[in-house]
């Protein structure tokens, strides 16, 4: 086969993640006054040799390592551990807990409850290398284990920054994809780990992130491979700016031919997520999506999000913005009683993983919603499969940074303290 065709083909598989749809909400409370940036037109990848070679005003990087406290497991009943016996483990009884081999090393296995934890709590640190395991996953870096609410547990997963990044990687997109569409992938991630954890920090929060589609999918070490480590290694400690400050760099699976601006998902403008037209992800696996919902599950989604309504007999648009996405869903029952969400609301209600996005037509047939649609996810941002796209027709990493985000630079992480 003709190689050429065959990495065309990297962009089927699709992204596995998405960035958070409602985290948004929270960095607006802290979020940057910025105003106005200067259009950046669609490049051609001739342009790429002249682009990477502008100079940045990036700070030094610092000799230190910059870590991330991320929560693996929130409000849990029970966690099951899994550490190399040279880790240093505190906080919970050692006597009776297993020893088991694995190859030429010894590890110690636990399951711990809330009333196992001494002073309300325990931590696992490493000594040396070695991944510990969290109810089956691997993880790079300590554990701190809280006695959360109700004498459940969460977990909070302590690490190098550009490790965290890595497992990023691992869970928002395939691993063999092309190499600078993850390097942007890994540049937007680091960028959003930056901000939400300055945030976090400033409100006094136990940890920066969840492991959470409301965040960042993350999925430990135990997927990491070359090409997401030479990806993030090649871009250590690069996050986007605009105006010197780190952006809010959203991204999703697919924007279905045009991205969204963030005025129009949320109501509050950033100069640098505005609607971009993007044809680079129309072969990707979420491009085109259907999904069927039979009333009654209908009916009991959107009474749960607060629509008292009877049997659902008409979905109709009422407004759409300039991308195609709907802005505002009519709810009709049999009694001709309207109800009007916004189509983001509506999404939401109905379930992101079934209203895949708002950019979507609806069939009501007697028993059954039928939903068809394009693009995956909020639209905001980075495509991501639009980015696969952009990599195999030659643009770098820079390139789509650039494509998605408006009047934006590349820059050093500044220094800062962890």
């Amino acid at each position: 086969m003709n190689p050429k065709k065959l990495s065309s083909l990297l962009c089927l598989c699709g992204p596995k993640g998405a960035c958070g749809e409602m985290v948004f909400l929270l960095l607006l409370c802290f979020g940057f006054n910025l105003a106005g940036c200067v259009r950046i037109s669609e490049y051609t990848a001739e342009d790429t040799a002249v682009r990477t070679q502008e100079p940045a005003a990036a700070a030094a990087p610092t000799s230190h390592i910059r870590s991330i406290r991320v929560a693996i497991a929130v409000r849990r009943p029970s966690v099951h551990l899994v550490a190399p016996e040279t880790f240093v483990l505190s906080g919970f009884p050692m006597d009776g807990t297993p020893v088991i081999l694995k190859g030429m090393k010894s590890y110690r296995e636990a399951t711990l409850t809330s009333d196992q934890l001494y002073a309300h709590r325990a931590y696992i640190e490493p000594l040396g290398d070695g991944d510990i395991q969290v109810d089956g996953k691997s993880y790079r870096g300590s554990m701190e284990i809280v006695e959360d609410q109700k004498g459940t547990l969460t977990v909070i997963n302590q690490l190098p920054l550009e490790d965290y990044i890595m497992g990023v990687l691992a869970g928002e997109i395939p691993r063999n994809w092309p190499r600078e569409a993850m390097e942007a992938q890994a540049i937007a991630a680091r960028t959003f780990a930056i901000l939400t954890q300055s945030e976090a920090r400033r409100r006094g929060e136990a940890y920066d992130l969840e492991n959470t589609a409301l965040f960042q999918m993350y999925q430990g070490s135990g997927l990491v491979n070359d090409n997401i480590r030479k990806a993030v290694l090649g871009t250590k400690d690069d996050i986007i700016t605009y105006r010197s400050s780190p952006i809010m760099a959203f991204f999703h699976s697919n924007c279905g031919g045009k991205t969204s601006g963030a005025l129009a998902v949320w109501s509050k403008d950033q100069p640098y997520l505005r609607p971009v037209d993007c044809t680079f992800g129309n072969n990707g696996a979420h491009f085109r999506w259907r999904t069927e919902i039979p009333i009654p599950d209908l009916v009991r989604k959107l009474r749960k999000a607060g629509i008292n309504i009877g049997d659902v007999i008409r979905l109709e648009p009422q407004d759409r913005d300039a991308t195609g996405r709907i802005a505002e869903v009519a709810v009709m029952d049999e009694r001709g009683k309207y109800r009007k969400m916004k189509g983001s609301a509506f999404r939401m209600a109905v379930g992101p993983d079934l209203i895949r996005s708002t950019r979507f037509n609806v069939e009501v047939a007697r028993d059954k919603a039928v939903f068809t649609g394009k693009g995956w996810g909020h639209g905001v941002g980075l495509c991501q499969e639009g980015a696969c796209g952009m990599a195999l027709k030659g643009y770098s990493a820079f390139d789509i940074l650039r494509h998605y985000y408006q009047g934006i630079m590349v820059e050093k992480i500044k220094d800062h303290k962890d």
